[in-house]
């Protein structure tokens, strides 16, 4: 997995854990909210899949 799907699955579980769009951004240097909204927009089911996944090649990994 690389940088980029780590920082995105970590927004994505931000989000659906209900941490504000606005507190996202902060988190992940992003300069506006703008290029946070699309995690917003993000399917519950598809993104628990995802990081469910990501946690257990983590897991595997240590």
């Amino acid at each position: 997995m690389d940088i980029h799907q780590l920082r995105h699955a970590h927004a994505t579980e931000l989000v659906n854990a209900g941490v504000s769009i606005e507190a996202v951004p902060r988190r992940l240097g992003h300069a506006s909210t703008e290029a946070t909204q699309l995690y917003a927009l993000l399917d519950d089911k598809v993104t628990d899949a995802e990081i469910r996944a990501a946690r257990r090649r983590r897991d595997r990994a240590t």
